[in-house]
């Protein structure tokens, strides 16, 4: 899911550069001192879950957790995602500087499909197939995402966008059911402000 560095255009970077500040701007704004322990608890999650990467043919996918990150943070994902990713790129090397802005614009839009899907979904269908979407569709979201800036990067990508798009298909899946269980987790010791 990281875009490493030198891979996209100075357009790409420059458009998602100018998409994210104001997201993060609002978020940082709004956040409250109640909020940070949150913001803090989800970023260290996605920073560890994304370090384990599974390899899928000839490349490879890596844990992501959107979809609770997503319901737990709302638009305060794009601080917290923003965080953690540059975290890795300067600790570990995943991803990179130049490819933050679209790295954390890609999987903040994954988080937020998740957020909204819950609030959407979660009085009108059984918690299983609610907790499978918010699972499963906010990969999708953010692999989409990088096939889109990896075209608009240059045509010499499409294969690679393909294929990320493709690799990405079995974690949305696994993802999905993992938040399956989480959700029947959750519910069980009624966790607080989680409405689940």
């Amino acid at each position: 899911m990281h875009i490493s560095e030198g891979v996209l255009s100075a357009g790409v970077i420059a458009t998602s550069s100018i998409i994210l500040a104001p997201l993060i701007l609002n978020s940082v704004r709004k956040l409250h001192a109640d909020d940070i322990s949150k913001v803090a608890l989800l970023s260290a999650l996605f920073f560890v879950v994304s370090t384990i990467h599974l390899p899928i043919g000839v490349t490879s996918v890596h844990f992501m957790m959107l979809g609770i990150i997503g319901i737990m943070l709302g638009w305060h994902s794009f601080t917290a995602l923003l965080i953690a990713l540059l975290l890795q790129a300067m600790l570990i090397g995943f991803g990179g500087i130049s490819s933050l802005s679209v790295n954390t614009l890609n999987t903040g839009i994954g988080a937020l499909t998740g957020f909204y899907l819950f609030k959407l979904l979660k009085d009108r269908l059984p918690t299983a197939i609610v907790s499978f979407l918010v699972g499963f569709i906010p990969i999708l979201v953010a692999s989409v995402g990088i096939a889109v800036a990896l075209l608009f990067s240059s045509d010499d990508f499409l294969i690679v966008a393909q294929t990320a798009l493709l690799a990405h298909l079995p974690l949305a899946f696994v993802e999905g059911i993992m938040m399956v269980f989480l959700f029947k987790t959750l519910q069980k010791y009624q966790i607080k402000g989680l409405n689940i």
